[in-house]
């Protein structure tokens, strides 16, 4: 496995690291982290209808692809265990790589906290700083609103495998947006 793609911000590993006002550490993650990663993932996502191997596959898929945005693949650590991940890769958007983000996931004892928040807050600034024009995912419109995300399709920009009118695929633009950035998006894992 390599280590994914890089944005070429000049961020590393140490200098994405941020501590948060209750002493929680959101950095990138590390190959190191991996095993950590996978169990917060089907712990997420355990609860409920499914068992989390759905969005375990989607994560091992991307770290085989070497798809990773290393950038904006995000740990917290919280006294000394990762207690949240979000991933971000590029996918396609009519021709053109765009960030996806799948999943973000939050371990249940430290979800209601905060912490899904400051992954998903650090994960915009940095794909900010990178000049990226969108950010795309599935998720809960009354989750995602917050961060500034919106309905995909107004836009132009559709996730086929869920309906072009799905409420849950959104898109969060920024300021290097502009309407060009438009077609069916297809995930990194989708395409393999």
């Amino acid at each position: 496995m390599g280590r994914g793609q890089s944005l070429g911000t000049g961020r590393s590993s140490q200098t994405g690291r941020r501590v948060t006002p209750v002493g929680r550490v959101i950095r990138q993650a590390t190959f190191e982290d991996r095993d950590a990663i996978l169990a917060v993932v089907r712990d997420a996502f355990s609860d409920g209808p499914g068992d989390g191997h759905e969005e375990i596959d989607i994560v091992e898929s991307t770290w085989l692809l070497d798809a990773a945005v290393l950038e904006l693949e995000l740990v917290a650590i919280h006294h000394g265990e990762v207690v949240g991940h979000v991933l971000t890769a590029f996918g396609d958007l009519g021709g053109r790589q765009v960030a996806g983000v799948a999943p973000l996931a939050v371990r249940p004892s430290s979800q209601g906290v905060g912490v899904g928040t400051e992954l998903m807050t650090e994960l915009l600034h940095s794909a900010q700083l990178a000049g990226l024009p969108l950010i795309v995912l599935l998720g809960s419109p009354a989750y995602y609103r917050r961060f500034g995300f919106e309905l995909a399709g107004p836009l132009g920009i559709f996730y086929r495998p869920d309906g072009v009118a799905n409420p849950h695929f959104q898109v969060c633009r920024l300021t290097n947006y502009d309407p060009s950035w438009y077609g069916d998006f297809v995930y990194c894992w989708e395409g393999a």
